[in-house]
């Protein structure tokens, strides 16, 4: 399945309620709001660019139709040049635009038209040797803004730790410790555990794969140079009350802690793996833009006053999706998870 880096800035002043009147013959300075997150993991990069609203209207009125919003078609030329440490330009993408069904999923879903969705795509690979610099020309008013970002480097994910985890030893819990180094060019991280099991029904005899995500709290390295190392400590009491809390009881189901399934429900290999960790690293620009707008992750609900675009707003920066995969419970954790005390209802199989 292919990934998609979704790109999105969502930047109005005051929408709400305020009636905002505009002396039409007053100075204007055309100014465009832009945002975009290259990622060189995924597969699709996308930029959104918006117009500032210039109307007589409130704002919310306006917001109600996409044409107020979006560029047509040909107005804009929007570009990504890969510099080299020369400072000469190695490549140069131009992103196409695009219509999408797409809607917007952060709270503005009621303010911003959701008939449809504008984007500048492009599917080409990035290089992470390359600095970009991100070029937004409307060939109609020729008002020109630019940005540029460097790529996050690879993000090295518990190095040289067992994959076997363990939250449950010689009756009490323990603690696992996620650790890893700091990427160059990354500044904030956001991890997640995702715990795979599949369900049987004994009814029906049917069989699904099912999962459930545990959030981590997002963390800042000291600085974009790399080599820092890092990490999270996951208690056995949050991992037992994460499962008790995310799974609904059945009687007429039997679960299983796996990712795979290939010898059948009741006989399985559990070291082939239940648990894979994730991680979703963001640059210096995203970085202060969340810390100065004291937002709580990567989705946007608020104005920013942090903007990095040159003649412009909003935010271009970098984005890194990482893993670590294959990761499994080891014999105590698992029995614990079929006949514990927090979890013994949930219809797991000993193994």
């Amino acid at each position: 399945m292919k990934k998609t880096c979704y790109l999105f800035l969502l930047v109005v002043t005051c929408l709400m309620a305020c009636e905002t009147n505009f002396d039409v013959n007053a100075p204007w300075k055309e100014s465009a709001i832009i945002y975009g997150l290259l990622d060189q993991t995924v597969d699709t990069q996308k930029v959104i660019i918006y117009k500032a609203f210039l109307g007589q209207e409130s704002a919310y009125i306006m917001a109600q139709d996409a044409d107020s919003f979006y560029y047509d078609k040909d107005d804009l030329e929007v570009i990504i040049y890969g510099v080299d440490n020369n400072g000469d330009t190695i490549e140069e993408i131009e992103l196409e635009y695009q219509i999408t069904n797409n809607r917007f999923n952060s709270g503005f879903d009621t303010i911003f038209s959701t008939a449809y969705s504008v984007e500048y795509i492009t599917t080409k690979s990035l290089d992470q040797s390359l600095t970009y610099h991100l070029y937004v020309h409307n060939v109609v008013s020729d008002y020109v803004a630019r940005s540029k970002t460097n790529l996050i480097e690879p993000l090295n994910i518990n190095p040289g730790f067992t994959d076997e985890i363990t939250f449950f030893k010689n009756n009490e819990y323990r603690s696992h410790r996620l650790r890893w180094t700091s990427s160059a060019f990354g500044k904030i991280y956001k991890p997640f555990m995702r715990f795979y099991y599949y369900e049987k029904n004994i009814l029906t005899n049917n069989v699904v794969q099912k999962y459930k995500d545990l959030s981590f709290s997002q963390m800042y390295s000291q600085s974009t140079s790399g080599n820092q190392n890092m990490e999270i400590v996951i208690t056995g009491e949050n991992f037992f009350y994460f499962v008790k809390n995310s799974i609904e009881e059945n009687l007429n189901v039997l679960r299983i802690n796996a990712k795979d399934l290939e010898d059948g429900f009741t006989e399985y290999d559990y070291w082939v793996g239940g648990i894979d960790f994730y991680f979703l690293v963001g640059g210096e620009a995203i970085s202060q833009y969340i810390q100065i707008n004291n937002l709580p992750s990567l989705i946007f609900e608020d104005p920013p006053n942090y903007t990095n675009i040159e003649n412009g707003i909003g935010v271009f920066s970098s984005r890194l999706h990482a893993e670590s995969i294959g990761k499994f419970l080891d014999i105590q954790t698992l029995t614990e998870l079929s006949n514990g005390e927090l979890t013994s209802e949930l219809n797991f199989i000993e193994p």
